[in-house]
């Protein structure tokens, strides 16, 4: 199962790509529907630095447990354009019993803002429950591009992504 977003965002592709790296926008985008806390002793690094796997829970409205997960990224380029991926696994509830794979990739468009690809493939044991799934992943992604699309821009206003 996946979902997916292809999204102009009102800001410049290094600003986003930057964006992308930072906690605090993986936080910001989801909230109020699905809250992450770092379950690390120091809490959310500044920035995702690849290869360094951190551990992460969802609670969904900030109450209703999901489960913990890592967040893992892996950088590389396809054709010079830069992909980040989440290949974290799950380490309990919900994310334990799924195999997420979180591809995201930004190119400037002609009029100087970034198209962000967003795609995340999901599987789930038992199989039903992905298709169970997939409504609340869906509103969650949408909503995730809606964020996106409204904080973009104070990214570029502050050249950085919010707190």
């Amino acid at each position: 199962m996946h979902v997916g977003l292809r999204v102009v965002l009102d800001a410049p592709v290094a600003t986003v790509r930057e964006a992308l790296l930072d906690p605090a926008v993986m936080v910001a985008v989801t909230r109020p529907l699905l809250v992450y806390r770092s379950l690390e002793p120091g809490g959310f690094p500044e920035r995702w630095t690849p290869d360094e796997p951190h551990r992460v829970r969802a609670d969904a409205f900030g109450v209703l447990p999901s489960g913990a997960t890592h967040v893992h990224l892996e950088r590389y380029e396809i054709d010079g354009v830069p992909v980040q991926r989440d290949v974290g696994g799950g380490i309990s509830g919900l994310f334990a019993r799924m195999t997420i794979r979180h591809r995201m990739a930004a190119t400037a468009t002609a009029d100087g803002r970034t198209l962000l690809h967003d795609r995340l493939v999901y599987r789930t044991r038992p199989w039903g429950l992905g298709v169970a799934l997939w409504p609340g992943m869906w509103v969650v992604w949408q909503w995730r591009g809606l964020r996106m699309r409204m904080l973009a821009p104070t990214w570029a206003a502050r050249g950085r992504s919010p707190v």
